[in-house]
């Protein structure tokens, strides 16, 4: 799901290996798993300090994410451009939801458990399913974490914490906000000047 390192492609006009380079193009990318000003450093070395802020990264901060297959056609390696808009764990998924609010933790593990089964081998099922096909426990916080891990970069995870009710709160490189403004999006100035009855929403 993760393309890391340097990213080699043939060049179209000599026929060579050469390698992606940054947005400016001024050094190979060399992606790893950290976040730093790292610029043209060797992937090998690492910063003597680096504070785990999104302000402090830069094009070789962070993997970057192919959850999609890379599906064949006149140009070998390009990525196709489809976007999946719903699958079929979703469903699934939202009816465990469900089930779970409702108190039928045990109908809705069967359900969770139906997909996580594909992720794992069978020798694994007794502890990587949920109770009571395996030992896993489920409840309302590792619903959120499931959403999370089945569901990631899939452009779903805001709504989920704002249904969960965590979306206000802070991490590793957010306070918590002082109020609930940003739980609905601004109007886009584009969008109020196109219709003089509406009003910016509040806290914009």
């Amino acid at each position: 799901m993760f393309i890391y390192g340097k990213i080699a492609y043939t060049d179209e006009d000599d026929n060579k290996t050469k390698y992606l380079k940054d947005h400016n193009g001024k050094y190979t990318l060399d992606l790893r798993d950290a976040v730093g000003k790292f610029g043209g450093t060797d992937g090998d070395k690492w910063l003597a300090t680096s504070e785990s802020r999104l302000e402090d990264g830069d094009d070789n901060s962070g993997w970057q994410f192919v959850k999609y297959p890379l599906y064949p056609d006149g140009d070998k390696g390009q990525l196709e451009a489809d976007y999946c808009e719903i699958r079929l764990p979703e469903v699934i998924y939202s009816l465990a939801e469900c089930k779970l609010r409702e108190g039928k933790t045990e109908e809705a593990a069967k359900l969770l458990n139906s997909v996580r089964k594909r992720n794992y081998p069978s020798s694994d099922w007794s502890t990587a399913l949920y109770a009571p096909e395996g030992s896993a426990k489920l409840d309302m916080k590792e619903m959120l974490n499931e959403w999370g891990r089945e569901f990631f970069a899939e452009g779903r995870r805001r709504i989920d914490l704002i249904r969960f009710g965590k979306f206000l709160d802070a991490w590793w490189d957010k306070e918590a906000d002082a109020d609930d403004h940003t739980l609905i999006f601004p109007f886009h100035p584009d969008i109020l000047g196109a219709n003089k009855h509406l009003k910016q929403n509040p806290g914009y």
